[in-house]
């Protein structure tokens, strides 16, 4: 073989290396590529140590109001990682914190489970820097003209004579509704110079404006469009938009005979009414009707939109009663069962047996969405359980159990908080649990004092300080100190650039006492 025939061999060779090292290199890289999409990642600290170097991930998305935050995790910053941002993360617990110049942190340690989604989509840091900012005055007096207190036109700020006695904030932080000498007003706490407004809700007669002297049970349709309220003891759903659109219900059902009524559609121009009889109806605002029965025999229910779970004593047939435990000559249980608008039959979601004699005025439930699945909370006594499913129950008992834990105290009441994420229990004594869905368990809170803001924010009032705390109960910080705060609503609007709160006054040359609504620019 001569000199040309050996270079030329070991081309070839060196060529045939080559490919099948390029072959194996893209194999490599398809299976790292799909290890990744599948959730897996490479621990590097368990090279050569005793652990595994191949370990499935969770996926964690990390939101911030404001955005543009950096983002830690266990401490260290990954390279150009801030807020909004996904992040694969090994199993097990992380500490997330979050660091903006200028702003106060914040920080949570969570438990990432393999092949699982968590999302921190609520973190709030607040501005450091804040100077309060009064809107308008309120002054507890019988002369209930407008005056302006500046003579300033860009320092002016209304006071109005009389007395606040209810105040709410719509779903959207955009509007403020508040009962000033029995008037309703609004303010829409968005704009950069908000005005106080007549809001001329008119009254049963549809002729005058309608003089408040009670109102309480107040609910917020989703869209922020209706408001529904017991006024002056009548049931009355008020189009915040269009206020001649306002509806007594007591014109299409007798109102003395309902048992429970709640919002059914988003823009609430649906409601579902329970009366008396455990006849379970919908009335069309925009119609004005009053339907058929949609069920019967329902002893209170609980809706997520056109959703509904509802409790009902039914007779035992032989299959449930082979479903059931224990020894009874009662021949009678309790259901609760999920029903969906439209449909011609309900499911079972859990039976109850009767002991003899037993009520179950106890019981409490709730439903939501969180994403795709749908969710009821079921709490009997101390024993709380919840049950999930993919949509919505299409077969009898298609609902499974995911969770069950048992209390000390009974539970009084389940409210659903998070946009789906969070049942929050209280039991009787004012002692809250929140029930996470994504953590899949129980946080006990140090809930004392406090009113939600919005949907994972509460507010606390105690010893002369305004603080705010997240939904389970971390990250509390003081934002105002002053021995002068009201008891009134805070708010955030809707904009995330302003907090709203009030501060009791008295004005020095007429003695008068009253409150001032405040904000401060905190994004």
């Amino acid at each position: 073989m001569d000199e040309q025939e050996k270079i030329e061999r070991l081309a070839h060779i060196r060529l045939i290396i080559t490919e099948i090292l390029m072959f194996l290199a893209v194999i490599f890289l398809v299976g790292f590529l799909t290890l990744i999409v599948m959730g897996y990642s490479f621990n590097l600290r368990e090279i050569g140590g005793s652990g595994d170097v191949v370990e499935r991930s969770g996926l964690v998305q990390i939101s911030s109001i404001p955005t543009g935050a950096t983002i830690y995790i266990d401490g260290e910053a990954p390279l150009l990682l801030s807020t909004n941002a996904s992040r694969t993360m090994l199993s097990g617990e992380h500490e997330i914190s979050l660091a903006k110049g200028g702003y106060d942190g914040w920080k949570k340690t969570i438990n990432v489970v393999e092949g699982m989604m968590y999302r921190l989509n609520y973190p709030r840091l607040f501005k450091e820097e804040r100077e309060p900012e009064e809107v308008v005055r309120f002054l507890n007096s019988v002369d209930t003209k407008d005056r302006l207190d500046r003579v300033e036109e860009d320092e002016a700020v209304k006071t109005y004579g009389g007395k606040l006695s209810f105040v709410s904030v719509s779903p959207n932080n955009e509007n403020m509704v508040l009962v000033l000498d029995g008037l309703f007003y609004i303010l829409n706490i968005n704009d950069n110079r908000p005005v106080l407004k007549v809001l001329e809700v008119p009254d049963t007669d549809g002729v005058n404006v309608v003089k408040v002297t009670t109102i309480d049970s107040v609910e917020w349709s989703g869209s922020s469009e209706r408001m529904l309220a017991k006024i002056n003891d009548k049931w009355v759903i008020v189009n915040i938009r269009d206020t001649k659109d306002t509806l007594w219900l007591d014109k299409i059902v007798k109102t003395n005979v309902m048992r429970d009524i709640k919002i059914e559609s988003e823009s609430g121009d649906r409601l579902l009414i329970l009366n008396v009889a455990g006849e379970l109806m919908e009335l069309s605002v925009r119609d004005k009707k009053l339907s058929e029965t949609l069920l019967d025999g329902v002893e209170k229910f609980d809706n997520d939109g056109e959703r509904i779970v509802y409790l009902t004593r039914a007779k035992i047939d032989s299959t449930a009663e082979a479903l059931l435990s224990g020894e009874s000559t009662n021949k009678e249980e309790w259901q609760v069962r999920a029903y969906r608008m439209g449909e011609s039959e309900s499911y079972v979601v859990k039976r109850f047996r009767l002991a003899e004699n037993e009520e179950l005025g106890s019981l409490r439930l709730a439903t939501m969405r969180y994403f795709q699945e749908s969710y009821v909370g079921i709490a009997h006594e101390g024993e709380f359980e919840v049950y999930s499913k993919t949509g919505w129950v299409a077969e009898d008992e298609d609902m499974k159990k995911i969770y069950d834990s048992e209390f000390d105290a009974s539970i009084a009441e389940i409210k659903k908080r998070g946009k789906g994420m969070v049942f929050e229990l209280q039991d009787r004594d004012g002692n809250v649990e929140i029930f996470d869905i994504e953590a899949m368990g129980i946080t006990r809170v140090n809930a004392t004092d406090t009113e939600w803001i919005d949907e994972y924010l509460r507010y606390r009032l105690a010893d002369g300080k305004l603080s705010v705390l997240d939904y389970d109960g971390l990250n509390e910080r003081v934002l105002v100190e002053s021995d002068a705060i009201s008891g009134h609503t805070v708010a955030i609007s809707g904009n995330n650039r302003w907090l709203y709160y009030f501060i009791d006054i008295k004005e020095t040359e007429t003695g008068q006492r009253g409150e001032v609504l405040v904000r401060e620019k905190i994004n």
